[in-house]
């Protein structure tokens, strides 16, 4: 069984980014969007005019920024990196965190975490966006669409 990551909390989250589970990449290298070709810190330090340089950068932007990052996934099994290799999901206690945190608005990262939300907690009373996924993997949006998706979800959350 493949484990995800603890999350990464601003001290007031308006908003909860989720994606559905680790890259191989981000695993080996114990980083959220690990893998460089990933567009999701990008679009946020292009939002948020913010440095990305380090890790460290680039958690310091969750949390600066009102937001929290974690994964609808807590484990599971998985050969690769790829979505539509996720089986025998354990899913992240999301009620438990959404109400702690008095998390406003979720943010799913593509259309697996957007699934997999819906599928293990159909009853979060919580405003759920579906964005684009920012994975490599995801080329059938132009980078201009895809960053503009992203910069109107942003701009709502800051409301």
């Amino acid at each position: 069984m493949l484990k995800g990551f603890a999350p990464i909390i601003s001290k007031t989250p308006k908003a909860l980014i989720v994606g559905s589970m680790p890259s191989v990449v981000s695993l080996s290298k114990q980083e959220y969007y690990g893998y460089a070709q990933n567009r999701f810190w990008k679009i946020l330090a292009a939002y948020y005019q913010a440095d990305i340089q380090s890790y460290e950068a680039k958690c310091t932007i969750i949390r600066q920024h009102h937001l929290a990052l974690w994964d609808v996934i807590a484990y599971c099994e998985r050969e690769g990196s790829l979505d539509s290799a996720i089986r025998k999901v354990i899913p992240n206690d999301l009620h438990a965190f959404c109400d702690r945190y008095k998390i406003q608005v979720i943010l799913c990262n593509g259309s697996k975490a957007a699934q997999l939300l819906h599928q293990h907690f159909p009853d979060l009373p919580l405003k759920v966006i579906k964005l684009p996924s920012t994975s490599n993997a995801n080329r059938t949006i132009k980078e201009t669409k895809l960053y503009e998706a992203w910069f109107d979800a942003l701009k709502q959350i800051e409301q």
